[in-house]
């Protein structure tokens, strides 16, 4: 082994494991995961991302938190379907760790193994070929997995292991692969995608989406629901195919206090930068956010204020913050011992928009785990509309496109059954030289259909910077 090698302890520690885990497989007569977690030299999740296009990996970075971390390959799947799939992937998750061997480092700030996946927004709505590689729901254990928190790193390596399996080959596989890894690092990061990027838009589709509002507004009128976020999708090409990591480190760049995501398929990759936190799980504190209520920036410091006082008096956006804010106390306080939310909402400022926002932070009566949490909260009023099953059954009507895991629920979940959940907003589906970008707005009593029409534009306005067009 070179003394150049980075993650030569793996190599150690992995052998012993894998021997462990066997033993334990033929006695249980199953399959065993065994994770192994080291400590690693400093590495950049995102850069890895970016030097590896030819690897399946899945990317999850919060800047303003130093917390990134990018999986590549699988140990394993776990899938899940219908409306069911939650709790499927609960189950699953929990008999792999039943059934787990786990050799981690106290150092890691999170309890290992961890894995990362993603939920379609409608499972009963699954007919789009553009979203075939992206199941209803989809947990991927990683083969490996970098995190990196606060300037420390750390590798860890998960295995299925059987009674019969060749534990020479499996262990000499994977230093293979970290080898191959190491050697891509070096491989530096291509050049910004660029081009003259060509946006459809169809202005005939621009009338018939304001005319949906202007009925969306005479259903609520009608008392049939209350809300109902109505989104739309814009279709662009390029000249030359979208690089993902290109678009990621734009995105890192412009939009650091929001949450970046992107699940790197064969041919596809849906990426994202979400300022919408679904729920957090830390022991039994429960962290959520309400967002809900949006203007634009304004171009000086004076309008900017103006406008977001204007939007902290303005009576329909409250409206529809507290019909969102409701909603999360409804679903959320009767779990919990201890519930806290700030009377008022305050601004959450965005380069392209500002927002009406409420931090939500409660204490659970009862152990839970994260797929519990996102199956209670998924769709939230800001994504879906409320009544919760009106709107579903209405946004089937009204929208002509399958969401796919826009809006779905995407995230992490650790060895101790916490983790964090984000809502796949502001994102896009890159395939080759073509994108599918989304966005959508809350409709409520009131709604102005050009109003709207020009809010899911600022919306739009990150995946397309990001794309390096400045149209919207």
């Amino acid at each position: 082994m070179s003394a150049s090698f980075p993650y030569a302890e793996v190599a150690c520690r992995l052998p012993r494991l894998l021997a462990a885990g066997q033993q334990e497989a033929a006695r249980r007569g199953h399959a065993m995961l065994v994770s192994v977690t080291v400590d690693i030299p400093p590495v950049e999740p995102a850069v890895l991302f970016s030097q590896t296009p030819s690897h399946e990996r899945i990317l999850w970075e919060q800047p303003s938190q130093d917390l990134s971390m990018v999986a590549f390959g699988a140990a394993t799947r776990l899938n899940g379907h219908g409306k069911g799939r939650f709790s499927q992937l609960s189950a699953g998750w929990c008999g792999l760790l039943s059934r787990a061997l786990v050799d981690a480092v106290s150092s890691c700030p999170l309890p290992t193994p961890i894995s990362l996946g993603g939920f379609a927004f409608d499972p009963t709505r699954r007919a789009d070929s553009d979203w075939e590689e992206y199941p209803d729901a989809l947990l991927v254990i990683p083969r490996f997995l970098f995190l990196s928190c606060a300037g420390s790193s750390w590798l860890t390596v998960n295995m299925l292991v059987t009674p019969d399996c060749d534990r020479q080959a499996a262990a000499a596989a994977v230093v293979g692969s970290l080898c191959t890894l190491q050697g891509e690092e070096g491989a530096g990061i291509g050049e910004e995608s660029s081009g003259c990027m060509e946006v459809q838009q169809d202005e005939a589709q621009a009338v018939r989406w304001k005319e949906k509002v202007l009925a969306v507004v005479r259903e609520i009128e009608s008392g049939a629901l209350e809300k109902l976020v109505l989104a739309r999708s814009v279709h662009v090409h390029s000249p030359q195919s979208f690089d993902p990591g290109a678009v990621l480190r734009k995105l890192c760049a412009g939009y650091r206090h929001c949450t970046l995501f992107a699940f790197a398929s064969r041919q596809r990759c849906f990426v994202g930068a979400t300022p919408e936190r679904l729920v957090r799980l830390e022991g039994r504190t429960v962290r959520t956010d309400c967002l809900a209520g949006s203007t634009r920036r304004g171009a000086t410091d004076d309008e900017d204020r103006t406008l977001g006082e204007a939007l902290l008096a303005d009576r329909k956006e409250q409206r529809e913050h507290a019909l969102v804010m409701r909603a999360l106390r409804n679903m959320l306080e009767p779990l919990c011992v201890r519930f806290s939310v700030p009377e008022t909402p305050s601004l959450l400022g965005l380069p392209n928009v500002q927002h009406l926002h409420t931090p939500v932070e409660g204490e659970l009566k009862e152990a839970s785990d994260i797929f519990t949490l996102v199956a209670a909260l998924h769709p939230t009023p800001a994504t879906g509309g409320l009544p919760r099953e009106t709107a579903c059954s209405l946004l089937r009507t009204y929208e002509d496109f399958d969401r796919g895991w826009y809006a779905g629920p995407v995230g992490w979940v650790d060895g101790q059954g916490g983790g964090e959940f984000a809502v796949a907003i502001r994102s896009a589906l890159l395939r080759g030289r073509e994108a599918r970008l989304y966005a959508g707005c809350g409709i409520v009593a009131g709604s102005d259909p050009e109003r709207e029409y020009t809010e899911s534009c600022l919306k739009l306005r990150p995946m397309l910077w990001a794309l390096n067009s400045t149209q919207v």
